[in-house]
């Protein structure tokens, strides 16, 4: 007997333990306590009443956890558990959930995976296109580059700064769209970016045990992102005292990406965001 039953009526420990297994041998493997699905439960609009469990004779076999933004939605994570791969489960699964999507007003799904992975041809089979590549980046090299100074920002002016940029030259993925970076409250730093008294840009950025991240990034003159981008770099460098940075995701038609490639950051990850429309 198959069954769907939405997320919201199960423990989210039970859940971030199930995503925890199913992604253990996935080239991007995912590690989520409670604490950290919750943020990226409000950070990626995930909507637990749209997101859902199959359940094979009182089992659970897999899980689509699911966001929307409509008229768009997208598969945060989606799998099966190891035992019932290659059984037909994952397409049924995916077929309820993009049938439910779409009672709920959206009209295109995304979603990332790792290029080149089986899940690819998986969701290419179901009628997903591979629209861009993602590239996520690391360096160690201590920047030598004039060093801006950070002023503290409010989420709103993060939000309308970033908006305007969509509107015109922007081109980023779901987690730096706009929205993300204001749905991600205190959880990073939200800094203006100054050099000689003048506002040149914000960013989106935090330190954890691996070094510092950015998360967004973006000048107010797109035609000085390049060198706004290796500046920025040996500014965080100098603030948080390490010279491990990363940054992850960043799609190949934003200007980011081509920043981060003239500041000769090493790309690590390659991905894929497919859509279905």
């Amino acid at each position: 007997m198959i069954e769907f039953k939405k997320i919201s009526d199960t423990p989210l420990s039970k859940i971030v333990s199930l995503v925890n297994e199913v992604f253990s041998d996935y080239v991007i493997p995912v590690k989520w306590d409670v604490l950290s699905f919750q943020l990226d439960m409000r950070e990626n609009s995930i909507s637990l009443e749209d997101s859902f469990l199959m359940i094979v004779d009182g089992e659970i076999v897999g899980f689509s956890i699911n966001a929307i933004r409509a008229p768009r939605g997208r598969i945060d994570a989606f799998g099966v558990r190891k035992y019932f791969r290659e059984r037909g489960v994952g397409g049924a699964l995916l077929l309820y959930s993009l049938d439910q999507l779409k009672w709920k007003g959206v009209k295109e799904v995304i979603l990332e995976v790792a290029a080149g992975d089986r899940a690819a041809k998986f969701y290419d089979k179901y009628g997903f296109v591979v629209r861009r590549t993602l590239r996520s980046f690391y360096t160690d090299k201590i920047m030598s580059a004039p060093i801006y100074k950070f002023e503290k920002a409010t989420i709103g002016e993060i939000y309308d700064e970033a908006v305007e940029n969509e509107k015109n030259w922007r081109r980023p993925n779901w987690q730096r769209e706009a929205m993300t970076l204001k749905l991600s409250d205190d959880r990073y730093n939200h800094d203006f970016v100054i050099e000689n008294g003048e506002r040149k840009g914000y960013v989106v950025w935090g330190i954890n045990e691996n070094g510092a991240f950015i998360i967004d990034a973006s000048p107010r003159n797109k035609n000085e992102f390049n060198q706004f981008f290796v500046n920025l770099l040996a500014s965080i460098q100098e603030k948080a005292r390490v010279s491990n940075m990363l940054l992850m995701n960043v799609p190949e038609d934003d200007p980011l990406h081509d920043a981060a490639m003239f500041a000769e950051m090493r790309p690590f990850i390659l991905q894929w965001e497919m859509s279905k429309i």
